[in-house]
């Protein structure tokens, strides 16, 4: 090992602040919305008549974030489902917004953690959302009294009763920000 170029080990100093991740909580296709609903085919948020399908479905997230109190990572994510759905040979974009929130304890997490490590150790949350899926069933007609959105709505409303199930893979990173510092020096005869 050759020995430091520079005359004062500060001239070769790296100082990095990096985030050291101390537990992770994963869950693959996480249920995160269970939901049935009537698309309306008339009115300020009608699509003009009845949903004959649903071409395709984009997810927008909002806003992540994750509350740590009480030895626990309580975690939230703001999202939007986007439909684009065919009416009667037209396309149309339907909004679904909701707020997916979960309560994790110290245990769940990969290693588990102790109380002790949880206040010492955790001082950041990240939270990682991929691998988005889908489940979903047009039930017909909302004002047929043996639709499914006739148990949910009171009050009949014309449109499509729309079933939607929505999956995630999840992932929770717990840790703390750190000062790390590296001494060395660069290679003059590599160029890449």
């Amino acid at each position: 090992m050759s020995e430091f170029k520079c005359d004062f080990p500060d001239g070769c100093k790296l100082d990095l602040w990096a985030k050291v991740i101390k537990a992770k909580y994963i869950e693959k296709q996480a249920q995160i919305l269970d939901t049935t609903f009537c698309i309306p085919d008339c009115g300020p948020d009608g699509v003009g008549g009845m949903v004959q399908l649903i071409d395709d479905i984009k997810v927008k997230v909002r806003d992540k974030y994750c509350d740590l109190n009480f030895n626990k990572a309580k975690i939230y994510i703001d999202y939007e489902v986007i439909l684009f759905v065919k009416v009667e040979g037209n396309y149309q974009i339907v909004t679904v917004n909701d707020i997916y929130e979960q309560t994790l304890e110290l245990d769940q997490f990969d290693p588990p953690l102790t109380v002790e490590e949880f206040r010492n150790d955790i001082k950041d949350c990240e939270i990682v959302t991929c691998n988005w899926s889908f489940d979903y069933e047009l039930k017909g007609n909302c004002m047929d009294p043996c639709s499914p959105c006739a148990e949910h709505f009171p009050v009949p409303q014309s449109g499509t009763c729309l079933q939607l199930v929505v999956f995630t893979d999840l992932i929770v990173k717990l840790g703390k920000m750190h000062d790390i510092i590296v001494y060395g020096q660069l290679d003059p005869d590599v160029d890449c």
